[in-house]
């Protein structure tokens, strides 16, 4: 584990922010690295044997999740986990309401060093499936905003995610970011990608680490969520990198057709609706040049997982206002990257070691990764 380093951005926190903000994390580390590994001999002495001979089968995730419902201590589970979600906000929120003037100024100023770009579509409508609930139980979701030039829900979402990812995500929250393109450098030493896209950035903190790995590369970014947009540019300007951000949708951007080597994502296919990722993957394939690859790194799909581990996303879908999880990590999504263009032969899937788990040793229990990440790529018909 490291300790996350504070940047130009994020809000100063005083004594009792800090308080708060530690006791959030030490109980969602509790929660999930303690609390929740332990239901599952519940489940496997307990439930199970009365499943099986009730069903005569099986059971299936839904079967799990049902039958799990009715466990006390999955139910103190759940409820406490839920708490400790909205008491992210509850402490992040009073710190960067109390100092978003100042955020915003600075932003402008940090924005003006010129590293990079940033364009926003005032005009863009962002995808029902995301305005329709408050994603991750985040009031407004990522794209309201409650100033001009907003930066709100860019700097709640970092102040969120450090005290989320449990100390699991290196010194600035980038380590899913670092360990998948080293691994794409490692893995594909041909690969040398002039322009890059990663979609759905939110705040760059995984776009980041590209500019590191592929310094000859011009890296950019999109999402659709203007205030994140805002922060991310800021961010990158603060801490030094040139990144392209804009505010488009992944499923019809405003490139031109082969404008990039490599498309990547990062937790961007389970926000995503069943009906909308379709549409992104053909877009990828568009964005591609001949012989680029698409790489989308995500929670593991259901096939990669046993009936009790794909039952515990039901939390997610149903408390944390992830609804499209319970579908899209079910999808065929081989078959979509057919559908959209990609040769078969030219797919494949992959567990990626964290480079922090690596370095560190940390125990994989305590991080939601369980210290790799799962990615489904494919490259382009030459």
């Amino acid at each position: 584990m490291t300790k996350f380093q504070r940047h130009a951005m994020m809000p100063e926190a005083a004594h009792d922010d800090h308080a708060r903000m530690g006791f959030t994390s030490a109980l969602i580390k509790h929660l999930d690295a303690g609390v929740r590994p332990m239901l599952r001999p519940v489940y496997e002495q307990a439930v199970a044997p009365r499943l099986r001979a009730s069903l005569g089968r099986d059971p299936t995730r839904h079967d799990i999740a049902r039958a799990m419902t009715s466990v006390d201590g999955n139910r103190y589970w759940s409820t406490l986990r839920t708490d400790a979600q909205e008491m992210m906000y509850r402490s992040a929120e009073p710190m960067v309401d109390r100092q978003l003037p100042a955020l915003i100024t600075r932003a402008k100023k940090l924005s003006g060093r010129g590293l990079g770009s940033l364009q926003l579509d005032p005009i863009l409508q962002v995808p029902r499936y995301l305005r329709a609930v408050d994603t991750h139980r985040l009031p407004g979701g990522y794209h309201s905003e409650v100033a001009d030039d907003d930066v709100r829900a860019g700097a709640v979402f970092e102040e969120s995610i450090t005290m989320y990812s449990m100390g699991n995500l290196g010194t600035n929250n980038d380590d899913p970011g670092q360990s998948i393109a080293r691994w794409l450098k490692s893995r594909y030493p041909t690969l040398r990608p002039r322009r890059i896209l990663d979609m759905g950035c939110t705040i760059g903190h995984y776009t980041l680490p590209y500019v590191q790995v592929f310094p000859e590369a011009e890296v950019y970014a999109i999402d659709v969520a203007a205030p994140c947009l805002r922060f991310a540019h800021a961010r990158a300007n603060a801490l030094g990198f040139a990144v392209h951000f804009s505010q488009q949708d992944a499923e019809a951007t405003t490139f031109a057709d082969g404008s990039f080597d490599l498309v990547t994502s990062r937790i961007l296919l389970h926000e995503m609706s069943r009906r909308s990722v379709p549409g992104m993957l053909r877009e990828c394939h568009r964005l591609l040049r001949a012989g680029g690859l698409m790489l989308h790194v995500d929670a593991p799909l259901f096939d990669e997982l046993d009936a009790y581990q794909a039952s515990l996303r039901h939390w997610d879908a149903i408390a944390n206002n992830e609804p499209f999880m319970a579908t899209v990590y079910d999808l065929p999504l081989e078959r979509l990257y057919a559908d959209a263009g990609f040769p078969r032969s030219k797919m494949f899937r992959a567990w990626i070691e964290s480079d922090l788990r690596r370095r560190t040793n940390y125990d994989p229990r305590a991080s939601r990764s369980g210290g790799r990440f799962f990615a489904v790529g494919a490259f382009k018909a030459d």
